[in-house]
């Protein structure tokens, strides 16, 4: 489900839940610089001495954060995230037992009443997953508008509009932040 870089001489998975050694080495942290460069130039995205870290979204939609020395100490890092084919719905998560029935009828509950709700976790503890499962709550007719740094939120409503950030160019032009 992931893949992760850190420094040429450390690359590993995620399997599973379950971090595993690839064994895979490169050969230098320029030799790792030119993977990150390959990676983000067909995507508009960029990392230097100004902006070391960036996110995007890949065309198979998983996505990729990378961060680059002064700020990546041991060398640059690359995490590619995979995501699920297929949708997780709030029945199969009550099924799985990570939310309890009366959970799931007062998380719909507050989607129908239009409330505030906070989704927060670590790395890989499911936000998206959960935000995605709310979103299916939303009544059809409503227009849902998204805001993200990476695009993955994945919502079937048919009023749907999606908007991602995205970095200035070299010349610091071009930028669109959250905020704006």
């Amino acid at each position: 489900s992931e893949i992760m870089i850190s420094g040429p001489k450390q690359v590993y998975i995620e399997r599973n839940g379950k971090l595993e050694d690839t064994g895979v080495v490169f050969t230098d942290q320029d030799h790792v610089m030119r993977i990150v460069n390959r990676i983000l130039s067909p995507l508009g995205r960029r990392v230097d001495t100004e902006n070391q870290m960036t996110d995007a979204r890949l065309p198979d939609g998983s996505r990729v954060n990378i961060v680059i020395p002064p700020v990546a100490v041991d060398g640059p890092i690359i995490t590619i995230r995979k995501f699920l084919e297929s949708k997780l719905t709030m029945q199969q998560i009550v099924k799985l037992e990570t939310i309890t029935e009366h959970m799931a009828e007062f998380l719909e509950a507050c989607v129908a009443a239009r409330l505030n709700i906070l989704i927060t976790g670590n790395t890989s503890s499911g936000k998206t997953t959960l935000l995605n499962i709310l979103a299916g709550s939303i009544p059809g007719e409503e227009r849902i508008v998204t805001i993200e740094d990476a695009a993955e939120l994945n919502l079937n409503q048919k009023y749907v509009v999606r908007m991602e950030s995205r970095m200035a160019n070299v010349d610091g032009k071009g930028g669109v932040t959250t905020r704006d």
